[in-house]
């Protein structure tokens, strides 16, 4: 069974021959501590992975250095962002100061060329053997990034006219690139905004449902009448916006970080139409503690949440650059020998 149809098998409810494996993002240096010399479309051939995704969608917009020896940058939007540690990096300013910037405010041109190499890059190497899929947003991180998430917050309250004008401009941006990204091949987009913190949503459930859920809808909404899935990515505890969650119509959710109160076997049997994401702690666990740990967990949930397919595993973000490359490579092993339909680990 190849992966592109391990993974098929898993969304539509049915067990493959093992269970599938997918991760948001692989840090470089990960990468490189595992496979000297390989970049991310080497690694994931080599490593099996079954589900491949486009980077970070910051990665999709050109970039200005402003202060090399600070790594703050601008790019095609406007907004200030700063590189750290981590392969992504924060935004510090936005270019919507007043409310009335945005009448005149433009956007990067969603059909740029350069929003889609890397997508044709793994279109051309795995169409059909894994499963392809592209990074965006919904209707949340732009918003903040452009106006600020302090300012954001305020104006919940003060202007909700104006979030409705950035949240319709960032939906009509990334349902653009999700259009065309599924005309060049792509099986499925992910939707990468963050509506939970680890003690509760960012926002009250109420201002959840006006502003930005139906901006998931919309977009979901409009992959499916391209022919393709729409997954959601969602740290942080979301469990009281989980229903409306599910309701857009997602193909399935991760990535369910236990630490934040998000129960995988719960949401599956509750919502047996999702297919659940995610679920191994790429915190302490693959971060800190030892191979022998990982497997012992790792075995651990594949029993409890591979039973009649709808899950691919994955780590509970990323694997970012503290994660342990023993760590990762004792995980995906697991999933190999153990992670086989019937699955009894």
């Amino acid at each position: 069974m190849t992966s592109y149809e391990r993974v098929l098998r898993a969304l539509h409810g049915q067990e493959p021959d093992r269970v599938p494996i997918f991760e948001l993002l692989v840090d470089p240096t990960v990468i490189k501590a595992i496979l000297p010399g390989a970049d991310y479309p080497d690694f994931v051939e080599a490593m099996e992975i079954d589900v491949v995704v486009t980077n970070t969608p910051s990665k999709l917009y050109e970039e200005k250095v402003l202060d090399a020896e600070q790594r703050i940058v601008v790019n095609e939007w406007g907004i200030v962002r700063q590189y750290g540690a981590q392969i992504v990096s924060m935004p510090l300013e936005g270019p919507i100061r007043k409310i009335e910037d945005i009448d005149t405010y433009k956007p990067p041109d969603p059909y740029a060329d350069r929003r889609y190499g890397e997508l044709r890059g793994l279109v051309s190497r795995f169409k059909k053997k894994k499963f392809v899929g592209m990074h965006l947003h919904d209707g949340f991180s732009y918003p903040c990034y452009l106006r600020g998430m302090q300012q954001l917050m305020m104006d919940l309250f003060e202007n909700p006219d104006f979030v409705h004008k950035l949240v319709r401009l960032s939906i009509d941006h990334n349902t653009a690139i999700a259009k065309r990204a599924i005309e060049l091949g792509a099986d499925f987009i992910i939707l990468g905004d963050d509506y939970g913190s680890v003690e509760a949503p960012l926002i009250s459930p109420n201002h959840f449902r006006e502003f930005f859920l139906p901006a998931i809808r919309e977009i979901v909404e409009a992959v499916h009448a391209k022919g393709a899935f729409c997954l959601k990515h969602c740290c942080g505890n979301i469990n009281l916006i989980l229903e409306d969650m599910v309701r857009t119509g997602i193909d399935a959710l991760h990535p369910f970080d236990a630490t934040a109160g998000m129960d995988l076997v719960a949401v599956k049997q509750r919502y047996p139409q999702l297919t659940v994401m995610g679920g191994v702690d790429c915190g302490p666990l693959l971060s800190e503690r030892s191979v022998q740990d990982v497997v012992n967990e790792v075995k651990q949930l594949l029993h409890v949440a591979s039973r009649g397919g709808r899950y691919i595993i994955s780590s509970t973000n990323t694997i970012h650059n503290s994660v342990r490359p023993g760590n990762y490579l004792a995980m995906l092993s697991t999933v190999k020998e153990f992670g086989r339909y019937p699955v009894t680990a």
